[in-house]
């Protein structure tokens, strides 16, 4: 990577929460992980991953249970996830916050992104770490994906529950807590860690969701992201697409001449940060496009136009791609 990766510190007041339970001391625990536990509380503060990492397998250690992610998971607030958290909240569908969630995962930590696949019938989330030589600490994976659960729920229902779970850790003898927990069917073993969702429900609309607040949000977090990682080339290749989009001329052979360097650095550099010129293209574009059909100062073919699409068909193609309906819909 080519940024130390960090970790929001608010998010541990989750584990710290969890430890309580446990009649664990959590000063302590974390002092044993080499973290400042006040730093919980101070906004913005953030902790080095790599002892954010310790601290997970510390946590287990002092509480004797390695479902302690699920506990933790229980205990975190959606504030303790800063703009990510409240952008969440404001999602109109739960497919909307998945999205957001994906963007913004490096909010909650810079290390972690957020695969996102989709077909008709199903979406996949499967959050993955982006540090070589480090794998993630299985408690940590059980609370991320739990307490994305406990997201929906929060927006929907308590009831709420994804089609199915995937581990790669092994249930031991406590493959009834997370079944319970999930209340949907878990499979461990596997080759990723992944929640897979209805896609129909994922695209209902949510009564408490709302479009300004969302937006609002969408733009503290952009800033957020942008003080936590001034120099992402990712960053870089969205403004320039954004300037060039309209021309047609938004190729990546062109982006890497006006970043002065060749393509396959680029290329190099932005797998680096867990992306890559198509995805940035994409992301662009859907962005841009959602903004666009919503404030009606365009028409279609314009905003075709101006995201750079040879025709108007080829943007509706990738609109319900993006949403899963056509943009008159939308709008």
């Amino acid at each position: 990577m080519l940024f130390e990766p960090t970790t929001l510190a608010a998010t541990a007041t989750a584990l710290t929460a969890a430890l309580q339970t446990y009649g664990c001391e959590p000063r302590a625990v974390f002092a044993r992980a080499g973290l400042d536990i006040d730093l919980v509380r101070q906004p913005g503060a953030r902790f080095p991953f790599a002892r954010m990492h310790r601290l997970w397998t510390v946590a287990r250690e002092a509480s004797g249970d390695p479902c302690i992610g699920l506990q933790a998971a229980r205990q975190l607030k959606p504030q303790a996830l800063h703009a990510l958290g409240l952008s969440w909240m404001a999602s109109q569908t739960l497919r909307d916050g998945f999205m957001r969630m994906a963007r913004y995962s490096h909010i909650a930590n810079t290390a972690l992104r957020i695969e996102i696949t989709e077909t008709r019938s199903e979406i996949r989330l499967a959050p993955r770490l982006n540090v070589r030589g480090i794998e993630a600490a299985p408690e940590a994976m059980d609370a991320a994906l739990a307490f994305i659960v406990s997201l929906c729920r929060l927006i929907t229902s308590k009831h709420f529950a994804p089609d199915k779970v995937q581990f790669r850790r092994e249930p031991g003898i406590h493959a009834d807590q997370y079944i319970g927990f999930f209340a949907s069917p878990v499979y461990f073993g596997q080759l990723e860690d992944a929640l897979y969702f209805d896609a129909a429900k994922a695209r209902e609309p949510i009564p408490a969701g709302n479009e300004e607040v969302a937006r609002e949000v969408d733009r503290i977090a952009e800033r957020y992201l942008a003080t936590l990682q001034p120099s992402r080339v990712q960053d870089k290749v969205r403004e320039i697409l954004l300037t060039l989009l309209p021309s047609g001329e938004a190729d990546q052979r062109t982006i890497a001449r006006n970043l002065n360097r060749s393509v396959s650095t680029l290329q190099r550099q932005l797998k680096a940060e867990g992306s890559s010129y198509r995805k940035v293209l994409d992301e662009t574009r859907q962005t841009m496009a959602l903004r666009l059909v919503k404030e009606r100062h365009h028409s279609l073919g314009q905003i075709a136009y101006l995201l750079g699409f040879s025709d108007q068909a080829n943007f509706s193609r990738a609109f319900r791609r993006w949403t899963g309906g056509p943009p008159t819909e939308f709008r």
